[in-house]
């Protein structure tokens, strides 16, 4: 019983040491000549910054429940904190599409806190982030969270994504050719 006692209190010490590792290493700030998406849901736009100057401004479309941060699959939220561009596909059913790192660290342990991811997915998330990897996209928390066109839809005046962020076709073609992978993405309400 000392034993299993040991392995559980060694599991929760690791988990947190790891945690606190990762909330000081994704609260670090952009580098000043770095590109950063910075995105303000309650204003639907997204801005593409070089430090703190502003080089276009885009507007979005969000998932269809807008004021909240995602926690699970189906959800309809766009999910809010900070994240980095961790995959490109040229082409989608959306047009193109930039992957985001939905579920961050800070994302796993709010799930892990309400049981709804195990300790190894938990883990899985925390290393993929640390990596600059794509995190684990099969949880109960979903992912596959990105930035994407209207894929020839002409615009909408509503948020109808499943929570990813729409822009025009043109303009996904434009962040597509600019943006590079481990860019920082800073989703805010």
């Amino acid at each position: 019983m000392r034993c299993a006692w040991r392995g559980v209190v060694y599991a929760a010490t690791l988990m947190c040491s790891l945690w606190a590792v990762s909330a000081a290493w994704s609260a670090r700030p952009p580098d000043a000549g770095e590109l950063t998406l910075r995105v303000w849901k309650s204003r639907h736009e997204m801005w593409l910054q070089q430090g703190d100057r502003a080089l276009r401004k885009f507007h979005i479309a969000l998932g269809r429940d807008p004021r909240a941060g995602k926690l699970l699959r189906g959800d309809g939220r766009t999910p809010e904190g900070q994240y980095y561009v961790c995959a490109k596909r040229p082409q989608s059913r959306f047009r193109r599409f930039l992957a985001i790192s939905y579920p961050n660290v800070d994302d796993a342990e709010k799930a892990f806190e309400r049981r709804l991811i195990s300790a190894g997915e938990w883990a899985d998330i925390f290393f993929a982030n640390q990596r600059r990897k794509v995190p684990p996209w099969s949880t109960a928390m979903g992912g596959e969270v990105g930035i994407h066109g209207y894929g020839g839809r002409p615009s909408l005046p509503i948020d109808w994504t499943q929570g990813c962020i729409a822009v025009s076709d043109r303009d996904i073609d434009f962040l597509y050719d600019v943006v590079p992978l481990g860019t920082p993405v800073i989703i805010t309400n």
